[in-house]
């Protein structure tokens, strides 16, 4: 057993996380400010620890680390919308990159002889529009948004700092998270929502037109085609990696991705089949830097990790999702904080 540091364990891909740890016989202790995660889908356990307070506190970090004798880290905690990053790039670089910085040394000051492991959740961002497809561990990273630059920069500092103090990382990217749990105990609860899935899902639920960026890419119907990757995939990925630097393994980085293609008509015949419901589709201009596909090849997660996705299929993705917004939506007087 681990006793395991979950930053940003409130968020959308965190949460999902520590049911899994428990699982497999870690203890996770969660750190978060709840700017943008919610308390509700951190402490669905009893043993689950929740530290409420920021990354940026060294001293709230310090006293963590030592009064839970953590042993590994595993880093959710950044900011994540690409649009926003553009108009505050500094608060980017201040979480996702500074931030990161802080903990490195926190916990070097705190176990310097042998700095406790990190599983560091990325994004495939930090490689901007991709030189080829599929995307791979090996492409060039060419970030196109602060939100990307201050992600590279959070591997960059894992991966010096790191090699300097002995300690082993491991970095997970990855493009379309969706999903939810199949209990409808955590799923998509953002504010903004930028997703594809919960926001065709809502304009279904609520009889609204949807929006379409792009109709002309050169794909086979004219929509933008992207990986999507269940969240309850990503959480076991996350439980590989962890189990993977808990038995000694070296510093690696993975892609992860279900290795296929759906078009955003795709999507949106889905969630049309899925929910019985006819979307009545709008549609606009491609966004500046959209490509026309993204998709990954996870075959190194496949071959090192040992991971295998079992819930990625689209309908699988469609159905959970959907199944989540219609009881989010029912609980009209619960609150999701």
């Amino acid at each position: 057993m681990a006793i395991v540091l979950v930053t940003g364990g409130a968020g959308y891909v965190g949460c999902h996380v520590l049911l899994p740890l428990i699982e497999h016989g870690h203890h996770p202790i969660v750190l978060d400010n709840l700017s943008r995660g919610h308390r509700s889908m951190a402490i669905l356990h009893p043993s689950i620890v929740f530290v409420e307070g920021e990354l940026r506190d060294r001293a709230l970090i310090h006293d963590t680390l030592k009064r839970y004798s953590i042993d590994a880290v595993m880093h959710y905690a950044a900011l994540a919308y690409v649009e926003e990053s553009s108009s505050i790039p500094d608060a980017y670089y201040q979480t996702n990159s500074f931030d990161t910085l802080g903990l490195l040394e926190e916990l070097i000051r705190y176990r310097p002889e042998a700095p406790p492991p990190i599983v560091f959740s990325s994004s495939c961002a930090v490689f901007g529009p991709p030189a080829s497809l599929p995307v791979t561990e090996q492409i060039p990273k060419v970030p196109i948004s602060p939100y990307g630059r201050s992600k590279l920069m959070a591997e960059w500092l894992l991966d010096d700092v790191g090699r300097s103090a002995g300690l082993s990382t491991v970095l997970l990217r990855y493009f379309n998270a969706a999903g939810a749990d199949f209990n409808n105990r955590t799923g998509e609860c953002h504010a903004p929502e930028t997703h594809l899935i919960p926001l065709a899902i809502r304009a279904a639920r609520c009889h609204q037109p949807f929006l379409i960026h792009g109709s002309d890419f050169p794909t086979p119907d004219g929509t933008a085609i992207r990986d999507f990757v269940h969240v309850r995939d990503l959480a076991s990925a996350h439980i590989s990696a962890l189990n993977y630097l808990l038995a000694g393994g070296k510093s690696d980085d993975f892609i992860l991705g279900s290795g296929l293609g759906h078009s955003v008509l795709e999507v949106v015949h889905a969630i049309e089949r899925i929910t019985a419901t006819k979307l009545k589709i709008t549609r606009s201009p491609r966004r500046l830097g959209d490509p026309a596909a993204l998709v990954c090849d996870p075959s190194k997660a496949r071959k090192i990790l040992q991971w295998i996705p079992q819930f990625s299929d689209l309908d699988v993705i469609v159905h959970d999702a959907a199944a989540w917004d219609a009881h989010l939506h029912s609980q009209k007087e619960v609150s999701f904080v």
